[in-house]
């Protein structure tokens, strides 16, 4: 209800009221937004949050810096279509190497970097995002500066005081983020760590995935390393990145010793999955089969639940093993030497990126079963 001005006898207005009243819209009123605006089309749209998580020393920066460079010089990045944009990288934990890997890129990707100069900027600064200072000094201070992407990383380190377990400490960090989003206009890209059962996906409270629009997850494949959107909230998932890091050498440091950083060196995916599946020999392809068969007659999809991915098959551990015991029960060899091969092979295929399990219950990390159909 609005309030009164006695001494003016006018209304007080309400700029939220008015907000809201200028928002409300009626059905027949909603038009069609037939090409929503992307930054990376396919991958990242211009008005949403992305989550790019991983592992230690899986090559997140990498990724995320090579990914803002390509989007600053409006470059194809991973074969898709990029808008040219205004790109600002919080650098809240790379310290003097964030510099290096800047450098990196103008001495390995000269052209890449000659048309992104202009349009990147980076902060090597660490900010609290879960407080109310550093959010409002860093819209001040972007001002009218033009940005359409800007990157967090990482998470933990922009994160303050607040605990990342706790809802109500996420939820304070996301609506500042909504609220950095909104008044800039911009895409915001944080990048975090993957939990202790990397199954689970990114550290941290559940609200977390829930809130954004796409994540991405960084695994290692021995020196290849991948990047899969395991979640779209718009836009088709499933779409995966293969790419190895190239080492630049810098120059030599005070003692004499090469300094370095990394770019990143794009592989082709497909040829990935190709040599994933002629990895699979004896066992292991049995129990991959197996598996295959066992998500189809008897797996489920787990709705509601932080520790399994939306949208995917999982199936326990139990009925696996019963399948993989069907194809070499013929063979006849004993139960405890079936047992064994089942439980090497599982291993083999957890270590190797094929599965992942939580509570005994297991799925396929990979799109290519169509589990999710």
């Amino acid at each position: 209800m609005a309030e009164f001005d006695i001494s003016q006898g006018t209304k007080i207005s309400n700029p939220r009221v008015e907000q809201i009243r200028t928002a409300l819209t009626a059905a027949t009123d909603t038009s069609y937004i037939e090409h929503q605006p992307y930054l990376v089309k396919s991958w990242l749209d211009l008005d949403a949050t992305s989550l790019v998580y991983g592992q230690s020393n899986v090559g997140k920066s990498f990724f995320t810096l090579d990914v803002a460079f390509h989007v600053a010089a409006g470059r194809q990045w991973n074969g898709c279509r990029v808008t040219q944009s205004h790109v600002i990288y919080l650098a809240a934990e790379g310290g003097t190497g964030f510099s290096k890997r800047i450098r990196a890129i103008a001495k390995g990707k000269p052209d890449l970097f000659d048309a992104a100069k202009e349009s990147f900027h980076h902060l090597p600064l660490q900010l609290d995002l879960h407080g109310v200072e550093d959010v409002e000094a860093l819209l001040t201070a972007i001002g009218e500066r033009p940005v359409d992407m800007l990157v967090v990383d990482t998470l933990a380190m922009s994160f303050g005081a607040g605990n990342e377990n706790d809802g109500k400490d996420v939820t304070q960090f996301l609506t500042h983020i909504a609220e950095i989003r909104q008044k800039l206009g911009c895409h915001v890209m944080l990048v975090h760590h993957s939990g202790k059962d990397q199954g689970r996906g990114a550290r941290g409270h559940s609200g977390l995935r829930a809130a954004v629009d796409t994540e991405i997850e960084l695994t290692a494949d021995g020196l290849m390393k991948v990047a899969t959107t395991k979640k779209q909230r718009d836009l088709e998932g499933g779409k995966v990145a293969a790419f190895t890091l190239n080492t630049v050498t810098l120059g030599v440091d005070p003692d004499g010793d090469p300094s370095t950083s990394c770019t990143i060196e794009p592989q082709d995916a497909a040829e990935l999955k190709r040599s994933k599946t002629r990895l699979l020999k004896g066992s292991n392809q049995v129990a991959h089969q197996a598996l295959h068969d066992a998500l189809k007659n008897k797996g489920c999809k787990m709705t509601n639940s932080e520790h399994y991915p939306s949208g995917r098959r999982v199936v326990n551990a139990k009925a696996w093993y019963d399948e993989f015991k069907l194809r070499r029960a013929k063979d006849d060899v004993k139960e405890d030497s079936i047992r064994t091969a089942f439980t090497r092979a599982r291993n083999w295929l957890q270590d190797h990126d094929y599965t992942r399990e939580y509570d005994d219950k297991v799925w396929f990390i990979d799109e290519a079963d169509r589990q999710d159909i």
